[in-house]
């Protein structure tokens, strides 16, 4: 049994695992590397980033699949990411909600494009890794985009 001082300690430092995972995300994305992205992901993740994206998909191959022609339509991109809030299951799994405005410029004269939104994703720690075991994305606002994304969760 490990103490509440040591438990705190693993704790700590796994909020700031999944918090580096989060960031290594959108350097990835914001750097059009598809594959390093997807490493992120488990092998069997399901990411959904709404319905305008075609909905759940499943496992990494199939993210890199899709990021591929999807972050390639864009001369640049630019995800900040802020309030993260994380709750663990176990030592082993957690949920986060990261907030998330993501900038997006078009090739040519087509305006540029900004989404701001939520990443709800569930973590799993495999192999002393914190990966990515599900993402889904939720969308509070847009300018610039002709995507239906689905919405955060307001209440009335």
């Amino acid at each position: 049994m490990i103490s509440e001082q040591a438990a705190r300690i693993q704790e700590l430092t796994s909020r700031q695992q999944i918090a580096d995972v989060i960031h290594a995300y959108c350097l990835h994305v914001d750097g059009n590397e598809p594959e390093k992205v997807a490493a992120l992901f488990l092998d069997d993740c399901v990411v959904d980033y709404g319905p305008g994206l075609g909905g759940p998909m499943q496992g990494a191959a199939t993210l890199v699949a899709a990021l591929g022609p999807g972050l390639a339509r864009f001369e640049a991109t630019h995800h900040q990411v802020s309030n993260l809030s994380v709750t663990f299951a176990s030592t082993d799994r957690a949920t986060a909600t990261t907030y998330i405005t993501a900038w997006h410029r078009y090739p040519g004269d087509t305006p540029d494009a900004v989404l701001y939104g939520q990443y709800h994703d569930v973590f799993v720690r495999r192999h002393g890794q914190w990966r990515i075991a599900q993402r889904k994305l939720l969308a509070s606002g847009q300018t610039g985009f002709d995507i239906a994304w689905a919405p955060t969760l307001r209440r009335a």
